[in-house]
């Protein structure tokens, strides 16, 4: 397929091979991962820069770097390409067997509860389509979304949603959690005062559930008392096991360790994360992506209704 401009040629192969390299930043790596040879591979970056006029490559001895003109390529090209793929896997597959690539973003927190298990059920039920998983904070997974990235995501409410599609998924108290010789009570809420002069190990700013209690406390004059910060949902739950400090997270991020009672938890009066099911505004999901929408939710569902995610607050409540 040729896409053509004001006389270019420019065509789907010289994108993806454009792409290569400007995500392996050498030639040599590019060519071995296309399987064709440097020279060709050469051949085709600069008949790609020749035709469209501009360079789009700053070449040492080291490899390439990208050019103004190369980064705007890139972030198109990518967003074209899925677009061309989406719709070539929905012509060609059937209505209950989709394929293709399916993108979706999931919080950290719900890892052992949602993340594993929706994998595991998407590829018993969709075979032909490859489940790609990003892990990560509201506002990268909101980003990701924005720039055709990302099919789908869940992302805190706390995030700026308004450029994108917005479907409430559920809403949850957020606990403190603590060894397990801190014996708190799951079903016996505590107040947000009984945080202060804890030592703390928080997820970083700007994570979402970490802006959510710092301005919580700020609002109550609570004071925070920092020892750790990290990205890493398993890490700060190991921590707070070996008797570091405490920490503030929703129940789905520690049910596993709470149920072999490694740990211990009591909800926060007052103290709330919601979730939303997020997508493009201006593109379409794909047949792939609507599919894995709609079993996200099937799966969510069905996790609630059992009674193993606790602290989920009712809607209207």
């Amino acid at each position: 397929m040729e896409v053509s401009a004001h006389g270019s040629r420019v065509t789907l192969r010289h994108l993806r091979y454009f792409l290569e390299v400007a995500e392996l930043k050498t030639i040599r790596r590019a060519a071995d991962a296309l399987r064709i040879s440097q020279p060709a591979l050469s051949r085709s970056m600069h008949d790609l820069e020749e035709d469209l006029g501009v360079a789009l490559f700053h070449r040492c001895e080291r490899g390439v770097t990208l050019t103004e003109a190369g980064t705007l390529l890139r972030d198109r090209a990518v967003e074209l390409l899925r677009e061309f793929e989406r719709l070539s896997d929905d012509v060609a597959a059937s209505p209950d067997n989709p394929r293709g690539m399916a993108y979706i973003g999931l919080p950290p927190s719900m890892h052992d509860i949602v993340n594993v298990p929706l994998a595991a059920r998407f590829r018993e039920r969709y075979p032909r389509v490859v489940l790609h998983i990003s892990e990560g904070i509201s506002m990268t997974l909101n980003e990701a979304v924005q720039a055709g990235k990302l099919d789908l995501a869940v992302l805190s409410d706390t995030e700026p949603l308004s450029a994108v599609a917005v479907e409430p998924l559920l809403r949850e108290h957020l606990y403190l959690i603590g060894p397990s010789r801190a014996a708190f009570a799951i079903e016996r809420p505590i107040p947000l005062g009984a945080l202060a002069d804890r030592p703390m190990i928080l997820t970083p700013k700007p994570n979402s559930l970490r802006m959510i209690v710092e301005d919580a406390m700020a609002r109550e004059a609570v004071r925070l008392d920092l020892v750790v910060e990290s990205n890493s949902t398993s890490l700060i739950l190991d921590l707070v096991e070996s008797g570091l400090g405490h920490t503030v997270l929703p129940y789905c991020a520690a049910h596993r360790a709470l149920s072999e009672k490694r740990l211990s938890a009591a909800p926060i009066t007052g103290l709330h994360v919601s979730w939303a099911l997020v997508h493009s505004r201006t593109r379409g999901l794909s047949h792939a992506a609507s599919v894995l929408r709609e079993l996200l939710r099937e799966q969510v569902g069905e996790i609630v209704a059992s009674g193993q995610w606790r602290g989920i607050v009712p809607t209207g409540a």
